[in-house]
């Protein structure tokens, strides 16, 4: 796809002494699944489920959490990426079914969209790393393991925030543009960032700060104009992914963004999202550019956790 570097956040060390958990409000045992609540974020326990005050449509109600989305309520160290939560209620911007009559999914532009050309001696690699406006986790560039979703998107494109959270690191990068980093809810901030970090990646003007809290679908920036290839054609770049920090190792970890889709919201966000896959290759007369079958989940051609460093899984 478009990922020719090599991420330099520093890793969240071992050597970190304490963590300032934020503890989990619990309100009374008699709310139910689907009752309303009035403070967003706190949780209850109803029976053996535990539920947990979130935002549905402009309505707080009690929605019951699965093991894995309660997870990280501990605040603890991940021993691996199957202590991620599964959260995730949105791909970072507006991205709906693809709708033929407008050659757009959502904010994403499909008809229409021509890749940046090249020539030269390193024209097919070139044309290869610019043929996709999704780039998916897994996919190998250049000798590289992509960690990252990747999305080309009009300049100007508002992106959300993919989670309820805590805004815990907003880096400026190499590419003079900004990553704003959200951990999940009941996980605090430290140096650094967290623990686990949902990553919104290449985006300008970021409307939010460290240790702002956050909620799904809320705008927090604009994809990025970093890449000149790209913004010669009116288009812009984010990048999307899941950073975790495993406990007894020093390295930097991803794990595959789509298998952490909130369990109420996977099955329509998979569904759009092949729509768009098969869109573009529509769009572009080639039925190759993407490997479904090899998918599980789609977006991923891989489910390992893989090391920071882009040279590969482990």
């Amino acid at each position: 796809m478009i990922s020719t570097r090599v991420r330099k956040w520093a890793v969240i060390g071992l050597t970190i002494v304490a963590v300032n958990v934020i503890p989990s409000t619990f309100a009374s045992a008699a709310n139910s699944a689907g009752g309303k609540c009035t403070k967003l974020g706190a949780t209850s326990k109803s029976g053996t489920k535990t539920l947990q005050c979130t935002k549905v449509g402009k309505t707080l109600v009690w929605v019951a959490q699965n093991p894995s989305q309660s997870s990280s309520s501990s605040g603890a160290q991940p021993t691996s990426q199957k202590d991620i939560p599964s959260i995730i209620q949105n791909w970072g911007f507006n991205f709906a079914d693809y709708d033929p009559a407008t050659g757009k999914a959502g904010d994403l532009l499909v008809k229409g969209v021509v890749p940046p050309t090249f020539t030269g001696p390193n024209a097919a690699q070139d044309n290869l790393m610019y043929r996709h406006i999704i780039g998916v986790i897994g996919e190998v560039v250049m000798g590289a393991v992509e960690p990252q979703l990747a999305f080309i998107l009009p300049l100007g494109t508002p992106v959300i925030s993919m989670v309820n959270g805590t805004v815990c690191d907003v880096p400026k990068l190499y590419s003079n543009d900004y990553s704003i980093r959200i951990a999940p809810p009941g996980m605090a901030c430290m140096q650094g960032g967290a623990y686990i970090l949902f990553e919104h990646e290449h985006v300008l003007s970021p409307s939010v700060k460290v240790g702002d809290k956050v909620t799904a679908g809320q705008k927090i920036a604009i994809a990025s104009d970093y890449n000149p290839h790209w913004k010669a054609k009116g288009l812009g770049v984010l990048e999307t992914g899941v950073f975790f920090s495993k406990k007894g190792s020093t390295a930097p970890w991803h794990a595959c963004l789509t298998s952490y889709l909130d369990p109420s919201k996977k099955a329509a966000m998979l569904s759009t999202f092949s729509k768009a896959l098969a869109a573009w290759e529509t769009e572009r007369a080639d039925s190759t550019l993407y490997d479904e079958t090899a998918m599980s989940p789609v977006g991923c051609y891989t489910t390992a956790e893989m090391t920071d460093n882009n040279k590969g899984t482990g």
